[in-house]
């Protein structure tokens, strides 16, 4: 059996951790068995807790097969890793993140720019040139969204690689959910088919409804070509149209034709599919988007990890049982193999403080909250001069724990640096690592993919336990098909949100739970829940019922 060297791959200028080494001699030597036995596992799971070093193990691997792909779950990971590994990697992302370079004093996107209108040149910008660095490279990265939009929609021929790494893997699959996902919102369902689509009992009969509309919409995109076409003045030569910066009504078209572009792709593939189950979203209030979801990704997944690689490195703090895993992905059990690694940090580093207030569920929410925000805002005045992150169940009641908290002073008030949206979470992030003052962000999307070391969080709250919103018809059908679900998501979504607290051998922090349910939820499924994280809840739980010590 020939020997993998992994170690010797490992970032120049940094020495492997002790829990680094040894996972990287079990996947080394988990390599070599699958190279030289055609039956031997070739998709391997690493969960390790925060503060081991994934990344380091990532690009370790990645180094090693000269041939990568390394997916990440968020843009805002991407920049975490160009940071670290700079000129070892090959980024590239979406098309409107980058922009023309032809219109230097316009703030244009590729996605509007030269390259995109009609007749437009085949251009080097950065976009293209990012794209081509990262398809010729060693090591392509990239987000998952956009790699799966590459594979699916753009029917871009993304050569199988030698090596798949898929960082924050534990969002595999509602990451591909949504890839998948077709959605109409309002102002395109206007454009589309001249208001909002009816409300249809079943997905089925959307199936025959839109295959109707398929034909139509078509045509809609070549008379968008020809609204473009028709911008430009018969007086004006093309190649002089073009040294001009997009008009707004230009850039509008440009927008609207990529966005049906890409729902069409969607619309095909859901009336083809009628072999899968989906789920209807369509909310009842005014103006909701539809939103056509398939119940689960397990062809898609499997196609994605097997077609894309040889070998697959599927890396997480956590990601459940394996063979939960395994069909959640549409992978044979025994083609996974798992490794995994203790926390490296002592407990008086990232404790956890039990504070319950009450079991928060949607019955008795409006009933605890009061003493919820007064829990939170003890917590705050307890970390006067301390940088923290507040979990809000959701949008909704962060609005009103934000409401509650400003509303008890101006010194509260200027620490909240509440996040209103997904898309705001960026902008956020980069206030409270600026701001000189004690600032404590509010979110309910800041459980994961989020690096905020050393006084950049002292103290974080989970005000509920994170179960998913079974008020979601797609989350109630996932909930229907596999009960274990559920609580396995439950289970990764609170290690999560435990993770942000201490990143390093020199870091510290306190996180507090205050819903009751964490109780009823660890009699059920301590044994989902990993054993570095139960040596937290443990610690918590004799503090909090010293009588009961003895039997925790």
């Amino acid at each position: 059996m020939d020997r993998v060297d992994l170690l010797g791959h490992f970032h120049p200028g940094f020495t492997p951790r002790r829990e680094q080494a040894r996972l990287l001699a079990s996947l080394a030597d988990a390599i070599a068995e699958s190279l030289d036995d055609p039956a031997a596992p070739r998709v391997f799971v690493v969960e390790a807790p925060p503060g081991v070093g994934k990344s380091h193990i990532a690009m370790a691997l990645a180094h090693w097969s000269g041939d990568a792909y390394l997916l990440t779950s968020q843009k805002l990971l991407q920049d975490q890793y160009e940071r670290e590994f700079g000129a070892d990697l090959q980024l590239v992302k979406g098309r409107d993140n980058y922009r023309c370079e032809r219109y230097p004093d316009e703030p244009v996107p590729t996605s509007r720019g030269m390259c995109r209108r009609p007749r437009g040149p085949a251009c080097q910008c950065p976009y293209a040139r990012a794209k081509a660095a990262a398809l010729a490279g060693p090591v392509f990265c990239t987000n998952l969204s956009y790699f799966a939009t590459l594979r699916y929609w753009r029917a871009e021929q993304l050569r199988k690689r030698r090596l798949l790494v898929v960082d924050e893997a534990h969002g595999l699959e509602g990451q591909l959910v949504n890839v998948f996902t077709v959605a109409f919102p309002p102002a395109e369902s206007a454009a589309w088919f001249g208001g909002p689509l009816p409300r249809l009992d079943d997905a089925e009969d959307y199936r025959n409804l839109l295959g109707d509309h398929l034909e139509r919409m078509e045509g809609q995109l070549e008379s968008l070509d020809r609204a473009l076409e028709g911008l430009r003045p018969a007086f004006v030569s093309p190649e002089h149209f073009l040294s001009m910066p997009p008009s707004r009504a230009e850039q509008e078209l440009l927008a609207e034709r990529e966005t049906l572009e890409a729902a069409l792709a969607r619309i095909r593939f859901f009336v083809d599919a009628e072999d899968r189950e989906w789920v209807v979203r369509y909310p009842p209030e005014p103006g909701a988007t539809l939103e056509l979801v398939p119940l689960t990704v397990t062809s898609m997944a499997r196609d994605l990890l097997t077609e894309s690689a040889e070998l697959v490195v599927l890396s997480s703090a956590y990601l459940g049982h394996r063979s939960a895993l395994a069909e959640s992905l549409g992978l044979d059990e025994a083609a996974v193999r798992s490794f995994s690694s203790e926390s490296p940090f002592p407990l008086a580093q990232r404790r956890i403080e039990y504070r319950p207030v009450g079991a928060l569920a949607k019955a008795t929410l409006a009933r605890l909250e009061p003493a919820l925000f007064a829990e939170v805002a003890a917590i705050l005045a307890e970390h006067p001069r301390e940088k923290g992150l507040i979990h809000a169940p959701s949008y909704a009641a962060g609005r009103r724990l934000v409401a509650d908290l400003t509303a008890r002073g101006p010194a509260l008030a200027r620490r909240i640096i509440w996040v209103e949206s997904a898309g705001a979470k960026a902008r956020a992030l980069e206030l409270h690592r600026r701001s000189p003052a004690p600032t404590v962000l509010v979110s309910p999307s800041l459980r994961e993919g989020v690096d905020l070391p050393d006084d950049f969080l002292r103290f974080q709250v989970v005000t509920k336990m994170p179960y998913p919103d079974l008020g979601d018809p797609w989350t109630a059908a996932r909930q229907a098909r596999d009960p274990r679900w559920y609580a396995l998501e439950t289970a990764k979504a609170l290690v999560q949100a435990y993770g942000r607290s201490c990143r390093h051998a020199e870091d510290y922090g306190v996180t507090y739970v205050l819903d009751a349910q964490f109780e009823r939820f660890l009699a059920r499924y301590r044994v989902l829940l990993p054993e570095w994280f139960l040596d937290a809840v443990y610690a918590a739980m004799r503090a909090r019922y010293p009588e009961a010590a003895s039997e925790l």
